[in-house]
C-alpha cells in the first residue's frame, strides 16, 4: 500500500496530537523544583472507552489474551458454552447457544457467564462480542453470585467499567448499586459510570 503525502501528513498530525496526551514523567518529577510561573500544564485526559489510545490499548490486550488462550487446555468435561468462554471463542459461544445451551448454567464457583465476565472483565471479553451475546440470548443480568452480588456489582467493583456500562445499557437494576457497593468502588472510571449514569 502506497502512502500519499496527504495521508503521511494527515497521520503525522495525528501522531502530534496523541503525543500531547502522553505526560511527560521528566516534568511530572521536576515539578517541584521549578518556579509556579514556569510549570507546564498537563493535559487532561478524561478516561473513556472512546479515548483514541485506550481504543487502541484495550484492542492489543484483548488480541494477547484471545491469542494465549488458544493454547490453554480447557476441562474436557466443561460444557461446550463454558469451554468457548473459557477459550474466549465466540463462534464456540455461539454455537453452544445456538444448539440450546443455558446461558444462565453455573460454574463450580456459582457464577453465571455473565457474572463470570464481569468479574474477568472487558481485556478478556470485549462488551460488543461474547457479554453481548449472553445478553441477547437471555442471560439473567439479576443473577447473584456466592456472596449475593449481581454482575453489575462484580464489574464495577472489580474495575470493569466498560462492562458494567455494557450492563447498565442492557437494562440490569440499577438499584443494585447501593450506598455499600458505591462506597466500596475504588475505580475512577466505574465512579463515573456511577455519577454519569446517576446510579
Amino acid at each position: 500500500m502506497a502512502l500519499t503525502a496527504a495521508s503521511m501528513q494527515c497521520s503525522s498530525a495525528k501522531l502530534a496530537q496523541h503525543r500531547s496526551f502522553v505526560p511527560s514523567t521528566k516534568h511530572r518529577a521536576t515539578a517541584a523544583v521549578r518556579p509556579a510561573s514556569s510549570r507546564r500544564r498537563a493535559t487532561v485526559v478524561r478516561a473513556s472507552s472512546d479515548n483514541p489510545a485506550r481504543q487502541v490499548l484495550s484492542g492489543l490486550v484483548s488480541g494477547i489474551y484471545k491469542a494465549t488462550s488458544s493454547f490453554q487446555e480447557v476441562d474436557p468435561s466443561l460444557p461446550p458454552l463454558w469451554k468457548g468462554l473459557k477459550k474466549l471463542d465466540m463462534s464456540a459461544a455461539q454455537a453452544a447457544l445456538r444448539d440450546g445451551a443455558d446461558p444462565n448454567t453455573t460454574n463450580a464457583a456459582g457464577d453465571t457467564p455473565l457474572l463470570y465476565i464481569a468479574r474477568e472483565g472487558h481485556y478478556k471479553y470485549p462488551p460488543s462480542e461474547i457479554p453481548a451475546l449472553l445478553i441477547q440470548s437471555g442471560a439473567n443480568m439479576e443473577a447473584k453470585d456466592s456472596s449475593g452480588k449481581t454482575a453489575l456489582q462484580v464489574a464495577l467493583l472489580s474495575g470493569w467499567q466498560n462492562i458494567a456500562e455494557l450492563l447498565i445499557k442492557s437494562g440490569a437494576s440499577r438499584g443494585a448499586v447501593t450506598a455499600d457497593v458505591k462506597a466500596a468502588i475504588t475505580c475512577p472510571d466505574c465512579k463515573r459510570i456511577v455519577a454519569t449514569y446517576n446510579l
